[in-house]
């Protein structure tokens, strides 16, 4: 009764933030040589001294297996309301532990790459949306009233590189709005935590403007889940000009989209974002970037966001 009472109202497959945490320490007690589960920052009421959480990221690799690895990093559940993104990812962390020696894609994957798990990366957001709230921000007191259920800031447009950028369309300058950008740029210490983790994963190795390409042996990638509209999308999603490496992450996309029957575009389809997530990853660092919009409607994902 205490479980179902700690579940979210109507989802109660879905992992609760508490849950999810459970799961990744677990693995991380049980296949330490597997899994490891790193701090690497703060929610923006853990770092106010209101509660609030670590933002923790299970690496998963077989530590035995020595020499420099290929990284994906997954990150979800940045917006706190799509609901599916962060159980999806657990799932994914699940089959590969416990496919490890049994299933051949899973041991090969975990012997000779890294993945790098974000499982819950707005978990302050996460807590309201759990209790049937429409939450998609952060909860941050300083913008829209420190109890509004409108404040916060949308971490997915609150990023370094193309921050307001777009002259209003791709975010918001209104701190109750859905798409509110935060103040400035990186404000928000859940977009810290992103930003600083991704810059030790990856080299820069992609010059500032909009057409400059990163070299074809860059290696990684970095996924955003997000739901819903059944997409693959890729830079850029503040102009129709094709990235430095747009041949590429298109052919990559489609290639990803064959597997799910999604649709694959260029992010500037959906419509304009800046801030977004994409900046640190491609923008900045070169490494292949993905939005992978999931699934179909469902409540409290009214209206597809990325």
């Amino acid at each position: 009764a205490a479980l179902a009472a700690a579940t979210i109202p109507g989802y109660t497959c879905y992992e609760t933030v508490e849950e999810t945490f459970a799961q990744a320490e677990a693995f991380a007690a049980a296949k330490p040589n597997l899994a490891t589960l790193v701090d690497v920052g703060n929610s923006w009421e853990k770092a106010a001294g209101l509660g609030g959480y670590d933002i923790r990221v299970l690496k998963l690799t077989n530590s035995a297996v020595a020499g420099a690895k290929p990284k994906l990093f997954v990150n979800s559940a940045i917006h706190a309301r799509e609901y599916t993104t962060a159980p999806l990812n657990l799932e994914f962390a699940r089959w590969l532990v416990n496919g490890y020696g049994v299933n051949a894609d899973a041991t090969w994957i975990l012997d000779h790459q890294e993945v790098h798990l974000m499982l819950q990366t707005n978990p302050d957001g996460r807590k309201k949306a759990e209790t049937g709230l429409s939450w998609r921000k952060n909860t941050n007191q300083a913008y829209c009233g420190a109890t509004s259920n409108t404040r916060g800031a949308d971490l997915n447009r609150n990023f370094t590189f193309s921050f307001n950028s777009t002259g209003g369309q791709g975010s918001s300058g209104n701190q109750c709005d859905l798409t509110y950008r935060g103040p400035a740029a990186a404000a928000e210490p859940e977009t810290q935590a992103i930003e600083s983790y991704v810059r030790s994963l990856w080299p820069d190795q992609r010059g500032p403007g909009v057409s400059d390409a990163a070299p074809n042996t860059t290696s990684g990638i970095h996924i955003d889940l997000h739901s819903y509209s059944q997409l693959v999308l890729w830079p850029w999603g503040t102009t129709s000009t094709p990235a430095g490496n747009g041949t590429a992450l298109q052919t990559l996309g489609r290639k990803l989209a064959f597997f799910n029957s999604y649709s694959p575009q260029q992010s500037i389809g959906l419509y304009p974002t800046d801030g977004t997530s994409a900046s640190v990853r491609y923008a900045e660092l070169g490494a292949a970037t993905y939005t992978i919009d999931l699934g179909t409607p469902f409540p409290h994902t009214s209206t597809p966001h990325n």
